[in-house]
């Protein structure tokens, strides 16, 4: 309802409204037909803010403006990519598309200022507006990263965990952080929860690694992930096993998905991911475990946890 009524000024544009809503409709995103059982990320903000207040009515916009933004997101990904041809940018062409992803943006910076009318001071609607802007702008320099660094010129275990860190774990740690702000003062809680969102968001995608893995698809496009990476490490510093490296080379005239994932399994690539997520999710525990001692109910957020497997 909240989307609805943001987006509601569109309508006046014939089919513009329509063309920004299809990102906000794909899967895991707020507009989606998927009952809400399916998508609780969506509504991490509101569910932190609820944990620690009872209240996570007062946190809805601020649900609203992640959504706008990872929706954003999306598309100008896609116009990246340019592997999708479902995408906006596909079939609307790039020029739709980038307006697109502009308006949602726009949208998002100005549905912050809905707080007001869910009695939030002033000074904390800038403080999450500054919060909100820092956590877009480290996403964007690990979006850089992922575009500049590749397989075929060498990537550390360290420098691909820092990358999505700071492509893909601020956005559960800004939900998180944001969620909390609009809860409580208590800065070691909204710390406890920044840090809970960061563990979160890190097993998440290494969660997403592993099924990309596993079922082929991030092997195609040779998309970097913690197996291939792990994997192309350990080769490349056993030099008694030529024909792993062989195997793994990522040159067009060898490359074969078949063989590289057969690899990563051969190789405990895949377990190492498994226990590298196992370690985040733990990390995240342990957040809310702390979180509960301070008399912070934790039932809805552990089954975020439990979800990744």
């Amino acid at each position: 309802m909240e989307l609805e009524d943001i987006l509601s000024p569109l309508s006046d544009i014939s089919g513009f409204a329509e063309i920004v809503k299809e990102p906000l409709a794909a899967a895991k995103r707020g507009l989606s037909n998927e009952s809400i059982q399916d998508k609780p990320w969506s509504l991490l903000p509101s569910i932190v803010c609820e944990a620690i207040s009872g209240d996570g009515e007062r946190a809805v916009p601020i649900t609203a403006v992640l959504q706008l933004l990872m929706a954003s997101a999306d598309v100008f990904d896609d116009i990246e990519d340019a592997d999708s041809p479902l995408s906006l940018s596909s079939r609307y062409g790039r020029a739709i598309a980038n307006n697109a992803a502009t308006a949602l943006i726009v949208l998002a910076e100005t549905t912050i200022t809905r707080l007001a009318k869910r009695g939030v001071a002033d000074s904390l609607i800038v403080r999450i507006m500054n919060t909100v802007n820092a956590y877009n702008i480290s996403m964007c320099m690990g979006q850089h990263l992922d575009l500049t660094l590749s397989l075929e010129s060498g990537i550390s275990e360290d420098m691909y965990l820092k990358m999505i860190a700071m492509k893909s774990a601020s956005q559960t740690e800004c939900a998180c952080r944001v969620g909390a702000l609009l809860a409580t003062g208590n800065q070691e809680l909204i710390d406890m929860f920044t840090s809970f969102g960061h563990n979160l968001g890190m097993a998440a995608q290494i969660t997403n690694d592993i099924r990309g893995t596993i079922h082929g698809s991030d092997i195609e496009k040779k998309k970097p992930t913690l197996p291939l990476v792990y994997a192309l490490t350990q080769t490349k510093l056993d030099t008694t096993t030529p024909s792993q490296n062989s195997a793994i080379r990522l040159s067009d005239s060898v490359y074969e998905p078949t063989q590289i994932k057969e690899m990563l399994f051969r190789t405990g690539a895949i377990h190492y991911a498994l226990v590298k997520m196992q370690f985040y999710k733990q990390l995240a525990l342990k957040d809310l475990l702390k979180a509960k001692n301070n008399g912070i109910k934790i039932e809805h957020l552990t089954s975020l946890i439990e979800r990744l497997q």
